[in-house]
């Protein structure tokens, strides 16, 4: 499977680039589910991971954490990172819709997510596609993180922004 760097229509995506089966769908949302609940850290990793999110060593996800089911292969988790419980990390949205409600469905973009070694991500934060958060970079507790995070940077609020530089 071929990856993408930014943005990229999905109707493209979903046809050319990262094609799938309406089956592989519905496992995918299925392990998706079981994930979200499972305890033992380890068991929970791998369901991740065959869910296909790349995942590196040392990982933390923590439970309910909602990791975009429908293009996991869009997401990318350096490792000795932390994934608190109950963050949401979007992979695609209805960019192309902002502007208006027009018909039709399936109009938006897809957008990588990147976890770089060793940053933290609080309790309930939410990641929006295309985002790469940085080497030991800290997202707050409920922050929304419109654009990349830097390395070694604290960010907060909504839309998340700089408040500080980490220690390390």
């Amino acid at each position: 499977m071929k990856r993408i760097e930014g943005r990229t229509d999905r109707q493209e995506y979903e046809r050319r680039i990262a094609p799938r089966s309406l089956l592989r769908i519905l496992w995918q949302k299925q392990l998706h589910i079981l994930a979200r609940v499972t305890i033992p850290l380890g068991a929970r990793l791998a369901i991740y991971r065959a869910m296909g999110i790349r995942i590196g060593h040392g990982v933390f996800v923590g439970l309910d954490t909602y990791l975009g089911c429908q293009f996991p292969e869009l997401i990318e988790i350096e490792d000795d990172v932390t994934i608190s419980f109950r963050v949401t990390v979007v992979v695609h949205d209805d960019a192309r819709r902002m502007s208006g409600v027009i018909p039709g469905q399936l109009e938006g973009t897809v957008a990588p997510v990147r976890f770089r070694r060793g940053c933290y991500i609080g309790a309930g934060a939410l990641i929006l596609p295309g985002i790469t958060v940085g080497e030991g970079a800290v997202v707050a507790a409920g922050a929304v993180v419109t654009r990349d995070v830097p390395p070694h940077q604290v960010v907060a609020g909504v839309p998340a922004r700089t408040i500080k530089e980490t220690d390390g």
